[in-house]
């Protein structure tokens, strides 16, 4: 039997390719109003939902601890997060978000709905329940390779 999955691979390739990079730009241009660059986003997003040590976040975001000391430094600067000692471990530094940080994250989130929902018009529900199921396997299988 012909395996049709090289040729598809292949095909898969060019266009997630593309479509990684359209994300990322329009990211960009959708965020660039606030003032926010798509990492200082994810910073705010990550924060947001618990990942409060820069460790942690660096992991996270699979970034060398000294280039993510550098985004640190600007959203701090920005003043939409602050560092206080972690209570359980005094040695720790644990980030929060500022009420400036969440109103911000806020805006981030509405912006990229309206993206979302602009993108996702022409598909029916079911074609975005598929999108969705697929995009969860892509990330399970990404973690697992990590």
């Amino acid at each position: 039997m012909n395996d049709k999955r090289p040729t598809l691979y292949d095909e898969l390739d060019q266009e997630f390719f593309l479509f990684l990079w359209r994300v990322k730009d329009g990211a960009a241009r959708l965020f660039r109003p606030l003032g926010l660059r798509p990492e200082q986003a994810f910073i705010l997003e990550m924060v947001a939902r618990g990942i409060a040590h820069p460790k942690e976040l660096a992991e996270a975001m699979q970034l060398d601890p000294s280039l993510l000391s550098h985004y640190l430094a600007k959203v701090e600067d920005a003043g939409w997060i602050e560092r206080e000692l972690d209570p359980e471990d005094r040695r720790r530094t644990r980030l929060k978000l500022t009420d400036e940080g969440k109103q911000l994250l806020e805006a981030a989130h509405e912006a990229w709905r309206a993206y979302t929902v602009r993108v996702l018009s022409e598909f029916e529900p079911d074609e975005i329940e598929t999108l969705r199921v697929f995009l969860k396997k892509i990330m399970r299988a990404q973690e697992a390779q990590a």
